[in-house]
């Protein structure tokens, strides 16, 4: 009785331990599957790059505050799983709160790449436009 309980056990453990590392992978995956933009190669003005690098820092500050919390929430997830202890709900809901925060961090990264573009003129956006169709 009590190696079957742990054989489930491991097996839960080793459940929970590969959900995390895709859903971490996932996640990382997401947000650096975003264009590399080399900005500096679309012949910005000082007032234009100072704005980019404005957006930069913000996207930075935010991005690290929600990757904090999903990373944060996944290794609480991994816990939870194999605790006989706690419901589907809670799980359930840490796991709603995961895919939230993903979601967050992908409208936070195409609202400040929005906010880069309309810094730029027509014929920057076009190169801009070259530039991501290569």
């Amino acid at each position: 009785m009590v190696t079957k309980y742990y054989k489930s056990l491991v097996i839960s453990l080793f459940i929970a331990a590969f959900l995390f590392k895709s859903a971490v992978i996932s996640c990382v995956i997401q947000v650096s599957q975003a264009p590399a933009v080399r900005w500096e190669a679309l012949n910005l003005t000082e007032a234009q790059r100072i704005q980019i690098i404005a957006l930069d820092t913000e996207w930075q500050k935010t991005s690290a505050k929600l990757m904090s919390k999903i990373i944060c929430d996944k290794k609480q997830l991994k816990t939870l799983l194999t605790n006989p202890f706690i419901s589907d709900t809670v799980i359930k809901n840490l796991q709603n709160r995961i895919l939230a925060n993903q979601k967050k961090l992908r409208y936070y990264a195409m609202e400040n790449f929005l906010q880069k573009r309309k810094v730029l003129t027509f014929w920057q956006r076009q190169k801009l436009h070259g530039m991501l169709s290569i």
